[in-house]
């Protein structure tokens, strides 16, 4: 017998116990062979594909100037800001604003004082590595076992739906490798290392933080007060590395910055946030205003925690997290979308409902195609603008039906292999 989750071939026996059948199972390994071949088809794939891309982007890196394609140097400059004691916002001569709060740029500090090109691939190789070892999370603590061509579907996706994040440097591959490890660690009961790396992905960027949140209500005992100690912990980093009233200054300089940066209205369709309130745009030509994209931010928020605290799952409240970041969060960017990477493959393969897995792949082949889009002129004739909103939302929807679905932490496959343990120790009684 086969487990279409699993592919798991088993073969039972059944032995009697009283009056009671027991079923003992010996796995059978579905991937004989030797040397390279005995690594499934799949996974060789996988690691091909993660090869592939990574070699590309460090080609891309070394032959074309530091500022191609990257939003690094914005970070770069930021770190110099800070070791210079110079304002952090201001107008970056031919490049975009810098709009993360001050420990980034005190993370960059060192970063700015090497050349541009290794700053950038050093940068790239920290985020990568985090990101692998939060994937690899992923399918080790939160997911349901899995069969080996599933779990390489999972790495395929995490490497090309992030390719975009993976090629200009973006901040957003580190904020979801912190997620990724983070919830790993909850699943494990690691709960020290998972407070410290949720903290981290909020610090990055403050809105990530709501994975770390809706991670609490799963463990609030366990996780809330470690959340609050780190999260304070890093707050008060900055302050130890620069003069305190300097570093209080850019703080206020940073809320500052955020409140005048409405761009749901008074941009143009090509500064537009890329969450949900561009369908209406596109659309209906209707611009939401800034207080109702709020509140329903505020709703949204509140109906996530609702499913989180019903199904008490680390895996839901990754999938809700990461969906409420692009979905409702106050700056999601083309390249925000790179979060889902991993969330797309999780709903993609681990289920045995079929209408969760149709919605992860769905989903999954909508990134790719604002992907594939993003690798051309930005003035070509299809725009695609609307694909990643849509995708976000029908990916929305396979992960609220996760629970039934069979997605959910580690806790329930445990729980059922610890019933088939009970089960073959009774078949040898004392």
């Amino acid at each position: 017998m086969t487990d279409p989750l699993t592919d798991e071939r088993t073969p039972t026996t059944a032995v009697a116990v009283g009056r009671i059948d027991v079923v003992r199972s010996r796995p059978v390994p579905p991937f004989p062979g030797t040397g390279l071949f005995a690594i499934p088809l799949s996974v060789r794939i996988a690691v091909s594909v993660w090869v592939a891309l990574l070699v590309g982007v460090g080609v891309r890196v070394l032959i074309q100037p530091a500022a191609k394609q990257s939003v690094i140097p914005i970070y770069l400059t930021g770190g110099e800001r800070w070791l210079n004691s110079e304002p952090l916002y201001p107008p970056i001569p031919g490049l975009d604003l810098y709009r993360n709060p001050p420990g980034v740029a005190a993370l960059f500090a060192p970063l700015s004082l090497l050349p541009a090109k290794p700053a950038a691939i050093l940068w790239r190789l920290a985020c990568v590595a985090v990101y692998l070892i939060g994937v690899r999370s992923l399918v080790r603590d939160l997911l349901p076992p899995l069969a080996a061509q599933r779990r390489a579907v999972v790495w395929v996706f995490a490497a090309v739906l992030a390719l975009p994040a993976i090629n200009n440097g973006q901040i957003n591959l580190m904020i979801a490798a912190a997620a990724l490890v983070g919830a790993g660690a909850c699943a494990r009961g690691s709960w020290w290392t998972a407070a410290g790396w949720l903290a981290f992905a909020g610090w990055l960027k403050v809105y990530p933080l709501a994975v770390g949140l809706l991670c609490v209500l799963v463990a609030p005992r366990q996780l809330g007060w470690r959340l609050a100690v780190m999260c304070a912990v890093l707050f008060a980093l900055p302050f130890v590395l620069q003069h305190p009233a300097y570093v209080w200054d850019r703080h206020v300089e940073f809320v500052q910055e955020m409140r005048a940066d409405d761009r749901t209205a008074a941009a143009g369709l090509a500064r537009a946030p890329r969450d949900w309130t561009v369908l209406p745009r596109l659309w209906f030509d209707a611009a939401v205003p800034r207080v109702a994209q709020q509140g329903v931010a505020v709703a949204a928020a509140a109906g996530l925690a609702a499913v989180v605290l019903r199904s008490r799952g680390y895996m839901n409240a990754l999938l809700l997290g990461l969906l409420w970041i692009v979905l409702f969060g106050p700056a999601t960017e083309s390249n925000t979308y790179a979060v889902l990477a991993p969330a797309a493959g999780a709903v993609a393969v681990g289920s045995r409902s079929k209408w969760v897995l149709a919605c992860g792949w769905v989903a999954g082949g909508l990134l790719l195609a604002a992907v594939v889009r993003g690798s051309f002129p930005s003035d070509a004739a299809v725009k695609l603008i609307e694909v990643q909103p849509v995708a976000a939302g029908v990916l929305l929807v396979g992960a609220l039906g996760c629970r039934a679905g069979s997605v959910s932490d580690r806790r329930i496959s445990n729980s059922g292999r610890s019933r088939s343990r009970l089960a073959e120790a009774s078949s040898h009684p004392r």
